[in-house]
């Protein structure tokens, strides 16, 4: 539920930021203590802005992205569908180095999808397109792929 090992459980209860009371062998935490559990922010704030940078032949990476309409009153369906997929492990795309899945801001009921590639991990397309095709599969009840524009692309510079 919090997105965490259980390792990392234990240690919040180690420092009291997690109340537990143990039966047993069982450690139990009240289920209104972890749904408004809050994890900290992890790692040092950056200090400096990353400089832009033009990937090597050998490094290159490529860009699908897919703009795709939720269907009509299914935005928490897709919330807890997204939710699954995560606790799952599932559709992670293979050689993907980066994936993002965002609700648009400018386009009500619309979600965009970015999967960034590097060449040297990179499946086939034929892969490629086996791994999406399980994913639109998992989420047809609640995005509308008739309608979805892809976008295929090869990245010039980045951070």
């Amino acid at each position: 539920m919090l997105g965490i090992s259980e390792r990392r459980v234990r240690l919040y209860i180690e420092m009291k930021r997690l109340p537990a009371v143990r039966a047993a062998d069982v450690l139990m935490i009240p289920l209104e203590k972890v749904k408004t559990f809050e994890r900290k922010i992890v790692g040092r704030p950056r200090k400096n802005v990353l400089s832009w940078r033009i990937s090597s032949l050998e490094n290159t990476q490529f860009m699908t992205f897919i703009s795709v309409q939720i269907h009509l009153h299914r935005e928490k369906q897709l919330a807890q569908r997204l939710e699954e997929i995560r606790h799952s492990g599932q559709h992670v795309f293979p050689g993907t180095v980066v994936r993002y899945i965002v609700r648009s801001k400018t386009i009500p009921g619309q979600v965009e999808i970015m999967l960034i590639w590097r060449n040297t991990v990179m499946p086939n397309e034929v892969e490629r397109e086996q791994a999406l095709d399980v994913f639109r599969q998992s989420l047809a009840d609640v995005l509308d792929w008739d309608t979805a524009q892809y976008n295929h692309g090869e990245v010039m510079m980045h951070t």
